[in-house]
């Protein structure tokens, strides 16, 4: 047994698929704890837990008598089938017999009870009409998380002690003292500060929290929920590996990628910036989750296609975002073939993309920080950005982005990515330009 093996006290889910495979093996416990370097004894006491039973219809149609006497049973017509035609199947190959026999007994597999306890490694493992206990390396793992978040909830003491907490408590918050007070001149509480407010919220005191007083000013904790995306998937698109990319690919197109978000908890800009033709392309989505933003680049790769799409955005640069979390949802599309690059910018390094963040400056002459984009339409997200786009820039020689595009993509493009060029006295960059509708 490695040292790595020994300072893990409880079984890992790879330990489990171990076992799993070994039991199909027809592994015994001795075998299969020297396997995974633990003892017998935790291998049977894991496989005695975790296990699960399979119900079977034992006697559904081809699945034969399953009655303890059926070589030596003779009987016939036990069912008393009345009429002109009684019942001539001996009772022996009738799969009705349990239903109608007072003589008839089951045959019952031990395995139950005897080990390895799960029918895993049987050779009749398809064949048997039994009900199955089995053995599933992933249902024994939620089953074992289960049971450890359940072990570890509740009140950690006994009824006693727990009244002679609530006895010494209750009269000390009820005369106004803070629980850091109490606990200050208390050491012989036999919890912490916070299992205090805990015990209070779940009900195990009787004070309310009502009776603290600062608990019902806060409001409750949301979790922000985080796609489960392994940090491994990252690995190969990181800044260094963009700068490689970019070595090896000097005439590649980059794509600047990143949102823009209203009022807390409403609608949000996808802007998606050419770089070098610096046109910003502008999407209204729903909420700032994965699913929102990659379901973007699907209605664009199903409208240009993916040759187009290939095209137009060889290469998407972005920050660390959740809502940017898996490159291999944003890399494939939606027939499965590789459709673009992405590469990741350094955490708080925003100047890696700064040509991007430098144009969200113009939605924010048109739509200030704080403004709330809920009421606002796909439709008036376009005038926006062509409004923007056709807004002539010192860098450009005085062209604006929308000049540039004319050149560089088809106006088959530009009618599907909805680019128009707006004539630059018509222009508006204020909060006026969705009055004028």
């Amino acid at each position: 047994m490695s040292s790595g093996e020994t300072k893990w006290k409880h079984l890992r889910v790879e330990n489990r698929h171990q076992i799993a495979r070994a039991l199909s093996e027809g592994y015994n416990f001795t075998e299969i704890g020297n396997l995974i370097g633990k003892d017998a004894t935790t291998i049977s006491k894991e496989i005695r837990r975790h296990r699960y039973i399979k119900k079977q219809e034992r006697y559904s149609i081809g699945r034969g008598n399953e009655c303890l006497s059926r070589e030596k049973c003779r009987k016939r017509n036990v069912c008393e089938r009345s009429g002109k035609r009684k019942c001539r199947i001996p009772c022996r190959k009738c799969l009705q017999c349990h239903r109608h026999c007072p003589d008839f007994k089951p045959v019952v597999c031990d395995i139950a009870n005897k080990p390895p306890y799960v029918c895993n490694g049987c050779e009749r493992l398809r064949k048997c009409s039994f009900d199955k206990y089995l053995y599933s390396a992933d249902a024994a793992q939620r089953e074992y998380e289960r049971d450890l978040s359940a072990s570890r909830q509740g009140v950690d003491m006994s009824k006693s002690e727990l009244m002679e907490l609530d006895a010494l408590i209750t009269p000390l918050i009820l005369k106004g003292q803070p629980v850091a007070h109490i606990f200050a001149h208390h050491p012989e509480i036999p919890c912490s500060i916070r299992s205090i407010y805990r015990y209070v919220n779940q009900g195990y005191l009787s004070l309310k929290n009502i009776d603290l007083r600062r608990v019902v000013r806060y409001k409750p904790w949301r979790k922000k929920v985080q796609p489960r995306t392994n940090p491994r998937k990252k690995i190969g698109h990181t800044y260094e590996y963009f700068l490689k990319y970019m070595d090896d690919n000097p005439d590649a197109r980059v794509v600047e990628m990143d949102l823009v978000e209203g009022r807390k908890g409403g609608k949000l800009l996808l802007t998606l910036l050419l770089r070098d033709i610096r046109l910003m392309l502008i999407f209204l989505i729903n909420n700032k989750e994965m699913l929102s933003v990659v379901t973007v680049l699907d209605e664009l790769e199903a409208m240009l296609g993916t040759e187009e799409f290939r095209e137009v955005f060889p290469l998407l640069l972005t920050d660390n975002g959740s809502e940017f979390a898996d490159p291999e949802a944003f890399e494939y599309g939606i027939y499965g073939d590789k459709r673009t690059n992405i590469f990741y910018c350094e955490p708080r390094m925003s100047n890696q993309k700064g040509r991007l963040e430098k144009n969200h400056e113009y939605i924010r002459y048109i739509l200030p920080k704080g403004t709330s984009f809920d009421d606002l339409t796909q439709r008036d997200v376009t005038l926006l950005m062509n409004h923007i786009n056709s807004t002539a820039r010192p860098g450009l020689d005085g062209s604006c982005p929308t000049d540039l595009a004319l050149q560089c993509l088809s106006a088959d493009k530009l009618i599907k990515l909805g680019i128009e060029l707006i004539v630059g006295d018509e222009v508006c960059l204020t909060k006026k330009l969705f009055s004028k509708k």
